[in-house]
């Protein structure tokens, strides 16, 4: 049987890229996981994840003198990188917080009464000053049929990129695969100003459900018995 859960639940004020795909998979998970606090274990693929992005960091921004062997299949562009930090560090951002109000205004990543949004970025670079291109390091899988995923994930980079940094005219977002030497999507994407309204528009509607939502009902799929708050892993979902 499920655990019973007497605990009070705190209103939802703010949402990040990773909260509202994990309310889209489950609204019970999205509960569990970032309304209660219930700890979820971690995994060794997520610890590896962390640990690359990590060695991104530090080569990028001088720490290591060779390439870690882990970097190796994005050799040439992580080497760029690192010359282009090294004459210019204005010109690479490298891992960084981004935080919006809900007036889609920047704010402090722990302004706990302001903040609306928050983007972890992982890399990005001004190809010039009015061109950003943006950079998502990923390991593991490129999977097919996470296309939509993928997308919603780089435009709500891109939106940001443009509220933030107000003399871009134009920000190219990309996943890059450190395992598999590979850029997605392969046609290069390409946001502009004349994108902003439509995009807040599109993530004001695609975030609303969650704000509004009191019941944060199971929503079961084909994701529940991987989840750790399943009911077979004696967990408090009835599913």
């Amino acid at each position: 049987m499920p655990k019973p859960l007497n605990i009070q639940i705190k209103p939802l004020t703010a949402w990040s890229f990773s909260r509202y795909n994990d309310y889209r998979q489950c609204p019970a998970k999205f509960k569990y996981k970032h309304l209660l606090k219930l700890p979820e274990p971690g995994s060794e693929a997520l610890d590896r994840g962390a640990a690359i992005h990590t060695l991104a960091e530090e080569f990028i921004r001088g720490q290591h003198a060779r390439l870690p062997i882990e970097l190796a299949t994005f050799d040439d562009e992580l080497k760029a990188l690192k010359k282009l930090y090294k004459k210019d560090p204005s010109a690479v951002i490298v891992e960084d917080n981004w935080a919006m109000t809900r007036g889609w205004e920047r704010t402090e990543w722990n302004n706990w009464n302001l903040c609306w949004v928050r983007i972890k970025l992982d890399c990005a670079v001004f190809e010039s000053p009015t061109r950003m291109r943006i950079r998502d390091w990923k390991t593991g899988k490129l999977r097919s049929e996470l296309h939509e995923e993928y997308l919603e994930q780089l435009s709500l980079y891109a939106l940001a990129a443009l509220l933030l940094y107000p003399e871009l005219e134009e920000v190219c977002p990309e996943l890059d695969y450190l395992d598999l030497g590979l850029v997605y999507p392969e046609t290069q994407l390409r946001y502009t100003r004349s994108d902003v309204s439509r995009l807040q528009a599109t993530w004001e509607k695609r975030v609303a459900p969650m704000f509004k939502d009191k019941a944060f009902a199971p929503r079961v799929n084909d994701k529940c018995r991987f989840c750790h708050y399943r009911a077979g892993n004696q967990g408090p979902c009835k599913y």
